[in-house]
């Protein structure tokens, strides 16, 4: 499949084509994995998307993904959605990057090994919103069944939210800027 892409050369307007990115190309690996020290990161399509999974010293928990009622508005699930998962090199370090969407929200995501703290897993994620959302954040379920949400201080739409927290010893942590809910 293509389609066209329009591009600029020396002023000029040429119509170029281009392969359509696939959801889950036929070579991707089913699980993709990250770590830090003894936090490991574990990430497995699953239907329409990738779905994750942290586990270390401290517990374990698996992102919570689509709506949480039947009803709830598809366009604002639980935690980002992504259908684009890749392990990078840089010279800052490995990282994993992740890219999705939910209606007109754009959601990215980059894991990396935390810089000060040995054995944890930082993540930055970010959503582009068109409108107020309903919800917004990432919500994971702990090995003993208990939720833990974190929720993001949302700017006046159109704009991009932020958000970080980390994983490791310590459990799942808010890194500066953001609220944490939790619930069992």
């Amino acid at each position: 499949m293509v389609n066209d892409a329009l591009c600029y050369s020396e002023g000029a307007l040429l119509r170029a084509r281009r392969p359509r990115p696939v959801r889950k190309p036929p070579m991707t690996p089913a699980t993709i994995e990250f770590a830090s020290g003894r936090s490991h990161l574990r990430f497995w399509w699953a239907g329409d998307r990738w779905r994750h999974e942290v586990t270390s010293s401290a517990g374990h928990w698996e992102s919570l993904e689509g709506c949480e009622q039947p009803g709830d508005d598809p366009n604002w699930p639980r935690s980002p959605v992504f259908t684009e998962v890749s392990l990078v090199d840089s010279a800052a370090g490995d990282a994993l990057l992740g890219v999705g969407l939910a209606g007109r929200s754009h959601f990215s995501l980059a894991v990396s090994r935390h810089p000060q703290r040995p054995d944890t897993l930082l993540f930055e994620a970010a959503c582009r919103i068109q409108k107020m959302p309903i919800r917004l954040g990432s919500s994971y379920r702990a090995a003993d069944g208990g939720i833990v949400r974190l929720a993001v201080r949302v700017p006046d739409p159109p704009a991009t939210a932020c958000w970080a927290y980390q994983i490791g010893p310590r459990g799942i942590e808010p890194v500066a800027g953001l609220a944490t809910a939790a619930s069992g």
